[in-house]
């Protein structure tokens, strides 16, 4: 409580330094009127200003990503409305919005949540969760968005768009260092070929020694090495454009360090025992191994064609082909064996390759009607392995009850979609949006459970053991199913919108993985459909100084996909539930240098239903849904003056989230405390394109869980970086 207060209170103090600060300064704006400026997206599929799209969405251009420090989506999840972002690895991020999210790790299934780099959707979570490369855009899209973006967006979209190449000659150059011994180097070339053609290259180099300590060897953890490159191609040819883009990323990162959280509901025995093992640790010190790991390379090739030769539409044509591999190994318990009588060794390594391809018509710019329409193919092939080395000792488990089993993934997903979508404006004030989509989903596994002691030591060790067996089978099936949108807008006033909207999301069934049985494992979960109830307001008021936009809505889910753990068994099932909540996003220009703002979401999301998995009943009714804490809110001041010859820039954050459950079990060991953050930027830049910045992030040096895995009624927790500094320094050229 008391750090929460303080948090509290050092925001307070940045926001006032911010207000204070222009006294010093001489405007770097025109004598014109005072306004926050318009921000451009291309939700839906074109370029619009944000106030014009009935959708709830939060943009991050450049200027935002640099002033807040964001390396990549982690950074900038939490700063938009209704959005929880946590992380079992660098390959399994876990990004949840207004409640929606998931948490399966399963070759068969599909993210909650679409993610597109460039408009290409990422198939799996791993290949999303990339570090920042010259990135122009970000934003982050709340509810199902079953018509533009399909099979993998029924909870929201989080779209990421990267700089292009211009015709113009240029280049920028980045040194970074920071807190943990942290270097890093960024360059980015920007060359004219010819009259019609102009490529970019962008390089990223960053290495960290890591935040937190493995004992007893000393060795650090939550650290690593990060390489990343990306060039691209631009060639205009009369009415046709090409873009072609090259994308490479390679992490050797450090493992977690896992940390005992202890709950109410843990057995006293075990409060003492933990607390005896850990004597003089904190929360950043780990019993877990040195030798834990995360790894992970991605590429990808992307074709961009596009025609504007016909009268009454463009045409586009979107290619792409990615491959993403990693690997990782992670001490579940975070605590030494026999000391404490359960260990965990757990080792994962997937490779992933997708191909997709989305042909495009869209209405001329300035149509009467705008309109999309198109046709979307995509097909992944996933080789998933897991194995699981467990050691048991009692009051746990008997020790029979160790054991070293693998689960083998091999699973081939297809999709295919028609869609279209038109916005029809009539009466002058009035909009009527239509959109459509048809998917068919087809996914082909096998499963293999396998004992690797042979049997030697029956019953197979768990989580395989000790209710099932090994197993080798194969499974396929289908599924399909419309979505749609309808919003209607008016437009009362200049700059006064308000929307109405009713959409549908769907998330195809999934195969889980580390099944118990071989029917268990040929057993889909079914559909998810997720019906969203929406009236939203988008205005700027007091002649362009402040922008309102708010949103209430009701998410009605059928057949939500759950996933828990239960000891060391992962239960998976289907369930009903209901989310309720309103959201207010607003940024306020207080003069011609400073703008202040901020968000606040407010959601009420519970299970409708138990849930069954084989003759297990799970009560999840009246519980919350995981990752939906009941209340979060923001607040920013930005500001940016002319001052010794230069431009000054500066910026504070303040985020909360209040405390949530990580799982459907709401059990007391799962529940994340409430926690604020802090970070702060500025930067100066001279004429001549040199810059200085400093930035800080966690500057209240909050103590807050990033991931938990329950078993023995404890919490086994990763935490987050503490307080940490970093200072850059970069030319253009």
């Amino acid at each position: 409580m008391r750090k929460t207060a303080f948090s509290a209170s050092a925001a307070t103090l940045l926001l006032a330094a911010g207000l204070a600060a222009p006294a010093l300064a001489q405007s770097t704006q025109s004598e014109g009127a005072v306004t926050v400026g318009d921000v451009v997206v291309t939700a839906q599929r074109r370029e619009q200003s944000l106030q014009d799209v009935p959708i709830a969405i939060t943009a991050f251009n450049a200027e935002t990503l640099e002033r807040t420090a964001a390396t990549g989506i982690q950074d900038v999840a939490g700063k938009a409305p209704g959005v929880t972002l946590t992380q079992f690895n660098i390959g399994e991020p876990q990004i949840f919005i207004r409640g929606v999210g998931t948490t399966s790790d399963s070759a068969a299934s599909d993210p909650s949540i679409g993610v597109s780099i460039d408009e290409v959707s990422i198939g799996r979570a791993g290949a999303s969760s990339l570090a920042f490369l010259d990135v122009e855009r970000v934003e982050i899209l709340r509810g199902p968005q079953g018509t533009l973006y399909g099979r993998n967006a029924s909870g929201g979209a989080l779209n990421v768009y990267t700089k292009k190449p211009r015709f113009e000659n240029s280049a920028q150059l980045t040194g970074r260092l920071g807190s943990f011994e942290e270097r890093g180097v960024e360059a980015v070339l920007n060359r004219e070929l010819g009259e019609d053609t102009a490529g970019r290259l962008a390089l990223r180099w960053n290495q960290n020694d890591g935040y937190a300590e493995s004992l007893p060897s000393g060795r650090s953890l939550e650290g690593g090495e990060q390489f990343g490159a990306r060039a691209q191609l631009l060639h205009n040819a009369g009415e046709w454009s090409f873009l072609g883009g090259v994308d490479y990323s390679k992490d050797d990162m450090q493992g977690h360090a896992r940390i005992p959280v202890l709950a109410s509901s843990t057995p006293a025995p075990f409060v003492t025992l933990v607390n005896s093992l850990r004597a003089g640790m904190d929360v950043r010190q780990s019993f877990s191994s040195p030798d834990n790991y995360q790894q992970r390379e991605n590429w990808g090739l992307t074709g961009r064609a596009e025609w504007s030769g016909a009268e009454h539409f463009d045409v586009v044509s979107l290619t792409s082909y990615r491959s993403n591999d990693y690997s990782w190994r992670d001490n579940l318990g975070g605590l030494p064996f026999p000391g404490f009588p359960l260990a965990v060794d757990d080792r994962a390594e997937e490779n992933a390759k997708q191909i997709s391809q989305e042909f495009r018509l869209t209405s001329k710019s300035g149509s009467n009607i705008d309109w999309v329409a198109g046709l979307y193919m995509f097909r992944e092939e996933v080789e998933r392995s897991e194995r699981f080395l467990v050691q048991t000792a009692l009051p746990i488990a008997p020790p029979s009850l160790g054991g070293d089993v693998t689960f083998n993934q091999d699973a081939t997903n297809s999709s295919y979609a028609l869609f279209g979508q038109a916005t029809v404006p009539f009466a002058n004030i009035w909009e009527l949006t239509v959109g459509a989509r048809w998917t068919h989903d087809e996914r082909e596994v096998h499963q293999i459970a396998i004992d690797n002691e042979g049997g030697a030591n029956p019953p197979a060790g768990i989580p395989l053991g000790p209710t099932g067996s090994p197993y080798n089978v194969k499974a396929d099936t289908s599924f399909e199913e419309p979505t749609w949108k309808l919003a209607l807008a008016v437009e009362p006033l200049d700059n006064m919108r308000f929307y109405v909207s009713y959409d549908r999301g769907y998330k195809a069934g999934a195969y889980p993985s580390a099944a118990q049985t071989g029917l268990q494992a040929t057993t889909p979960l079914r559909s998810e459909l997720l019906d969203n109830y929406e009236i939203g307001a988008k205005t700027t008021l007091a002649g362009g100084r402040l922008r309102l936009n708010a949103a209430a809505f009701m998410l009605d889910y059928t057949d939500l996909q759950v996933y828990e753990l239960l000891g060391l068994t992962l239960v998976t099932s289907n369930a009903e539930a209901e989310v309720r909540g309103f959201e207010l996003e607003t940024a306020f220009a207080v003069n011609h240098n400073i703008t202040i703002g901020g968000s606040y979401t407010q959601l009420d999301a519970k299970f409708t239903s138990n849930a069954t998995s084989g003759n297990l009943t799970l009560p999840y009714d009246g519980n919350a849904l995981p990752r939906s804490p009941d209340s979060q809110f923001t607040l920013y001041a930005d500001g940016q003056w002319d001052v010794f010859g230069g431009v000054l820039s500066a910026r504070a954050d303040y985020q909360w989230t209040n405390d949530f459950y990580f799982d459907p079990s709401n059990a007391p060991e799962v529940l994340v405390p409430s926690y604020g953050l802090i970070s702060a930027f500025a930067s100066w830049e001279a004429p001549n394109g040199l810059k200085v910045s400093v930035y800080g992030k966690n500057l209240g040096d909050e103590e807050y869980q990033q991931h938990i895995i329950k078993n023995a009624s404890i919490g086994f927790s990763v935490f987050g970086a503490p307080r940490s500094f970093g200072v850059a320094v970069s030319k253009t050229f």
